[in-house]
């Protein structure tokens, strides 16, 4: 029997990571998380609650690890992870369920037809092409004043509002956008009214 059950586990694990390299390959991308100190710089970065108006969208939530972040960080605002890949989506619902997290749900949906309409704050780690997609999207269906934070990639041709340097070896930026604002001079620190250090997480 010992042999069946670790015949079986191997199994699904194989199966677990076909999933993943093939939509890995149908998305463009890996479900590739931010490092933890990228992390806690975008969490540095964000706007305070306050600044918010709107739910709390991540979208491409990979292993759920900022989801979890960012809903600890919003505690009274609903935060919505969006995930397609089946495996990641799996076990950051898993993750949320377990953490008994009552203000964050984990959605298996395409992050392109994802409604932007309703989220004051929209956090990503994407790549180029998707961004520019959002970047689209955004411009016709965010609400001015909209929030998007992101790890690494512009927003199109946007202008950041306020960027921060992680401080990495791959020179990683996090970079502030805001719905209807531009930045001529990009601030290198987004620790102004607007924003709110947060300790590790």
């Amino acid at each position: 029997m010992a042999g069946f059950g670790e015949t079986a586990l191997l199994t699904a694990g194989l199966i677990a990571v076909a999933v993943v390299v093939v939509y890995t390959l149908r998305l463009g991308a890996p479900p590739w998380p931010s490092s933890p100190r990228a992390r806690r710089v975008l969490l540095e970065a964000v706007p305070t609650e306050s600044a918010i108006d709107g739910e709390i969208l991540e979208l491409g939530c990979g292993w759920g690890g900022l989801a979890l972040a960012l809903a600890a960080r919003y505690p009274d605002r609903r935060v919505l992870g969006v995930e397609l890949s089946p495996v990641p989506w799996a076990v950051a619902r898993l993750r949320a369920l377990a953490g008994r997290v009552g203000n964050l749900e984990i959605q298996r949906a395409d992050l392109h037809r994802v409604d932007l309409s309703g989220a004051g704050l929209i956090v990503c780690y994407l790549n180029r092409d998707a961004m520019s997609r959002l970047a689209e999207r955004a411009a016709t269906e965010a609400r001015p004043g909209t929030w998007i934070v992101s790890n690494t990639f512009g927003l199109g041709d946007g202008r950041p509002v306020a960027r921060r340097f992680v401080g990495d070896l791959y020179r990683t930026e996090i970079l502030v956008y805001r719905i209807g604002e531009d930045s001529d001079g990009i601030s290198d620190d987004a620790t102004g009214p607007r924003f709110a250090h947060t300790r590790d997480c």
